[in-house]
């Protein structure tokens, strides 16, 4: 909940909210963001998140008291917030490749639930694992998900490990995922470590270790978990749910308007055909005040705050980046 502080500025605890899986989700940087809004217009009632996405900046308007509006276009992903809010159960089954390119483009719950938990690099157009490793992916899925005993005994012979039974011990299947991590992060160190010492004379052994590395972490399961902390979230009742243009959207008195609008110039977003000038012209235009987050803006737009993080605009990519959040220089209209 929102605090005032001894200057009388509102302001929210720095946290990671829950969110749904979404290609530069803003969950790790929610907070900050909406700090950085309060410190340029102070408090306000509404909050309008118009390209909401994994509804970062929704949950955290949320757990800050504010009456918020999520709006996203893309529609499978605004169903399955809705399936969500409507405390809809989600499926732990293993996804199949071919499954997912069935659903992959509906505009259903089941399609946004596929393109947000078993996509790759949350994409949602390529499936999450590739073929290399897609069974061995499968198998650690049914122990963690099952307690599959014939599948923990499948993959032990496979990879010429000794997965320990023990494991079926752990009730809590968040606790079993993060022991298997953390068992096959101890075994892989052992293992880089052997090898160092013979100096990788052997390609079957390079391609043991190579697989080790890529069985360490059940990405499914973790963006699982995300959208299982929503469902939980108490406030999601209160959140205004549409699936329409940003501009469509009528706005009320009192409020902020936030857009996380695509990146411009970054690959995965090119194939979207945002109309930058225009977006730039309806913010600068409206009477509310519109925050934005982007690498740059025209120079009509006044940069409020800048945060570095790791880049998850690409599936593969580890580097750091600035993100940056813009305003167009309005007051909240009361």
């Amino acid at each position: 909940m929102k605090q005032i502080d001894l200057f009388g500025n509102c302001q929210i605890q720095n946290k990671i909210v829950p969110a749904m899986p979404y290609m530069g989700n803003k969950r790790k940087l929610a907070t900050k963001i909406l700090n950085a809004i309060y410190n340029k217009v102070g408090d306000f009632e509404n909050f309008y998140d118009l390209f909401g996405g994994g509804a970062s900046m929704s949950v955290c308007g949320l757990l800050a008291g504010h009456n918020v509006y999520y709006n996203e276009l893309n529609t499978g992903v605004v169903e399955l917030l809705k399936y969500i809010q409507a405390g809809g159960k989600l499926p732990d089954k293993w996804v199949t490749r071919d499954e997912f390119m069935q659903f992959k483009n509906g505009d259903d719950w089941y399609s946004g639930f596929i393109k947000c938990c078993w996509s790759f690099g949350n994409n949602q157009s390529g499936y999450l694992f590739g073929k290399n490793i897609e069974e061995q992916k499968m198998l650690l899925h049914n122990v963690v998900i099952y307690k599959c005993e014939k599948s923990l005994n499948e993959i032990n012979k496979m990879l010429k490990i000794n997965i320990p039974k023990k494991i079926f011990e752990i009730e809590n299947k968040t606790q079993r995922r993060l022991f298997l991590r953390n068992y096959i992060i101890k075994i892989n160190k052992n293992y880089c470590g052997e090898k160092q010492l013979q100096q990788l004379k052997h390609l079957e052994q390079l391609q043991r270790l190579q697989q080790l590395q890529q069985l360490q972490q059940l990405e499914q399961l973790q963006r699982l978990e995300r959208l299982e902390q929503l469902e939980r979230l108490e406030q999601l009742e209160r959140l205004e749910i549409s699936n329409k243009f940003y501009d469509e959207i009528l706005i009320k008195n009192n409020s902020v308007i936030y857009c996380d609008i695509p990146y411009k110039n970054t690959t995965n977003y090119q194939k979207n055909n945002f109309n930058y000038e225009k977006f730039y012209s309806w913010a600068l235009k409206n009477k509310n005040a519109v925050f934005i987050s982007e690498y740059s803006m025209p120079p009509e737009f006044l940069e409020i705050a800048s945060f570095k993080h790791r880049s998850t605009l690409s599936a593969t990519a580890n580097n750091e980046v600035i993100e940056k959040v813009f305003w167009n220089k309005k007051q909240v209209f009361k």
